[in-house]
């Protein structure tokens, strides 16, 4: 049975205060949480060079991912010590379906965005392969054709994707802790982030500033600390937006 929960509407700066509140708990011990995503990523890394299939399975796998950071989050936030036997949280008995579903789903959403976005590109995706990859080959007319037909089809595809994202971002930690079925916590999920649209804004916006200067720090160190970062800072939002509710009382 899940747990009752309403969601909260908490104002547009409380993004800042999840972005802080996240920051805080990767504090507590960086080298854990830098140690637990970079066996995590090597994990998916080894699973995506399996062929045909690698993807797909790290696409299914990625809900068990954000359980884990979301169980070593709970665990910070309780003073508990963060490690690696989280990764196993999303493995639970009673998480474990759930959270497969919820990786097909998605996986089912991305195949679909792929689809769509290739029927409108055309062989402008491929095009824009070869651009990046020989851009002295191609004049500037071309360069111009080729980003005039793949545009369309990438900002179809980025408003497509915006809600599947919204829908799995806090599906896991409503799977792993309140016991949602996976259609419900991907409502839930949806639905949270819909009506809470500015303090996700205003956190998205920060969120992809600091990743800009993460992806500068050489030798993947600033991914090492970005992406932890990214799950603790999800939990705060979890936590500020997935509240229980308040009782009612009777009047005599």
């Amino acid at each position: 049975m899940s747990t009752p929960l309403t969601v909260a509407r908490p104002p547009a700066n409380q993004g800042i205060a999840w972005m802080k509140t996240g920051w805080a708990w990767f504090k507590l011990a960086p080298v854990p949480w830098m140690g637990m995503t970079a066996v995590a990523f090597l994990a998916l890394t080894g699973i995506g060079m399996l062929p045909v299939v690698g993807g797909y399975i790290v696409e299914l796998m990625s809900p068990f991912m954000v359980a884990a950071f979301m169980s070593a989050s709970r665990a910070a936030e309780q003073g508990q010590p963060v490690s690696y036997l989280h990764l196993g949280a999303g493995f639970r008995p009673e998480a474990r379906i759930r959270l497969i579903i919820m990786g097909a789903v998605y996986l089912a959403g991305i195949l679909l965005v792929d689809m769509i976005m290739r029927q409108m590109g055309g062989e402008s995706f491929e095009q824009m392969a070869q651009l990046a990859q020989a851009p002295k080959d191609i004049t500037p007319e071309q360069a111009r054709m080729i980003m005039s037909q793949a545009l369309p089809a990438m900002l179809t595809g980025l408003v497509l994707m915006t809600p599947l994202v919204m829908a799995t971002w806090f599906a896991p930690a409503l799977i792993l802790f309140d016991r949602f079925s996976a259609s419900n916590g991907m409502w839930w999920s949806l639905w949270a982030c819909a009506v809470n649209w500015r303090p996700v804004f205003v956190y998205s916006l920060w969120l992809g500033l600091i990743a800009v200067v993460a992806m500068l720090i050489p030798f993947g160190l600033g991914l090492l600390v970005l992406l932890p970062w990214i799950m603790t800072s999800t939990y705060a939002a979890y936590r500020s937006m997935f509240v229980p509710p308040e009782p009612v009382s009777h009047l005599a």
